[in-house]
């Protein structure tokens, strides 16, 4: 298994694990507030946490036979999306 392969499992573990946080904060906010727009909010972030699982799964799959010319694109595309999520976590929390 290449390094960039595992590089791109870390960062989708690493996005589950700001998902995660992100849910926890909304918890907390849904107790403080009782607003139904987090259940919806809720959902939405659930829906990328599996997404988040399924996607380790097939990474981990693809490292098996793929090389460097689709690690190294995903790798980028999952650059950009943590520091996306990252920002999302950074604002919501506050």
């Amino acid at each position: 298994m290449e390094y960039v392969w595992i590089t791109n499992m870390g960062i989708i573990a690493i996005e589950f694990i700001l998902f995660l946080m992100l849910s926890l904060s909304y918890v907390r906010h849904y107790k403080k507030t009782g607003i139904k727009l987090y259940n919806q909010i809720f959902v939405f972030i659930f829906i990328f946490m599996v997404q988040s699982v399924m996607t380790l799964y097939i990474y981990y799959s693809f490292s098996r036979f793929l090389g460097l010319d689709v690690s190294l694109p995903l790798l980028i595309i999952n650059i950009i999306g943590l520091i996306g999520i990252s920002f999302m976590y950074k604002f919501i929390s506050q």
